[in-house]
């Protein structure tokens, strides 16, 4: 009979654990194995796991040694899983259990891959809506990997994009890129997310910023490109205005002008330090990838064998 491994990275999530047993023990038809990745949790999240695990030896724990990220406990998830198909889901129930027979029934169609796409989520604010839409714009529009609006971390797959998936050895992982990136036949399935009930959400304005910088700098060479092009055309036009000012000059035509002067300085030097900037995020991905640290630290692991 196959496997079925559900991984679910967990970050002071422990209000939710409870009721996430509930609804997977509901929902899951199938043999199946719970992969919790505690992410460093600072509450009481990974007593909760444990609570369960102990009498429920379906249901195991990954305790990293400190918050090593979402994406970083994604993969220790994967690197982990004993089953054929593979599902990762978030642990605060904005991932609905009751999608994955659903799931399952398209992968039994012949579907490597299924993803879930948000229609939408329940009392989401204003901001992050307008957030979350100028994310997808900018990403789709700066990288060579298309990546659907919407589509969220809750995913299922057969041990072909597992194993596809692990070849990867990045530090700086954007994992919604790379399972566009590898292809393989793809079916999506739209949901509506509800609220979140207990806690809040883990994704800030300044980390949903650090992925769509990830997102860029791994799967694009367009913005150097832009900046390429940007400084050919102020080139170009400073190159025409010095002309322009050495005639005018033997015309006897030019004027003081300190307005004009900062403008440019200042023009020029933004430019500059925008292209600058660029290539230290290229060059800081490139710095993390050659230190070769591991992606995540292991403190504690329960009911997986010994020799694991």
């Amino acid at each position: 009979m196959k496997l079925l491994s559900i991984i679910i990275p967990v970050y002071n999530e422990a209000e939710n654990i409870a009721p996430l047993y509930a609804e997977l023990g509901m929902h899951c038809k199938v043999e199946y194995e719970v992969i919790f990745v505690d992410d460093g949790s600072t509450d009481a999240t990974l007593t909760a796991i444990e609570a369960i695990a102990t009498t429920d030896r379906r249901y195991k724990c990954i305790s990293l040694s400190r918050n090593f990220g979402h994406q970083n406990a994604l993969m220790a998830g994967m690197n982990h899983a004993a089953g054929d198909t593979i599902i990762i889901m978030d642990g605060d129930l904005q991932h609905p259990p009751a999608l994955i027979t659903a799931m399952l029934d398209k992968l039994d169609e012949g579907y490597d891959l299924v993803s879930t796409k948000r229609n939408s989520t329940e009392n989401i604010g204003l901001f992050k809506k307008i957030l979350a839409a100028v994310f997808y714009r900018f990403i789709n529009f700066i990288s060579d990997t298309k990546i659907e609006a919407n589509v969220a971390d809750f995913k299922a797959f057969n041990s072909k994009v597992l194993k596809s998936v692990l070849q990867f050895k990045e530090r700086e992982l954007f994992l919604r890129g790379l399972f566009s990136w590898i292809g393989f036949k793809t079916a999506t399935i739209s949901f509506d997310a509800p609220a979140r009930k207990y806690g809040t959400t883990k994704y800030s304005f300044g980390k949903m910023l650090k992925l769509a910088l990830k997102g860029t700098t791994s799967f694009s060479f367009k913005p150097l490109r832009i900046a390429l092009l940007i400084g050919s055309l102020i080139s170009l036009a400073a190159f025409g205005f010095g002309i322009f000012a050495l005639v005018a000059y033997f015309q006897g035509n030019t004027i003081p002008g300190w307005a004009s002067l900062i403008i440019a300085v200042m023009f020029l030097g933004g430019t500059q330090l925008l292209a600058i900037g660029l290539l230290g995020e290229y060059i800081a991905s490139l710095f993390t990838e050659t230190k070769n640290r591991p992606l995540y630290l292991v403190n504690k692991k329960v009911n997986f064998p010994e020799t694991e």
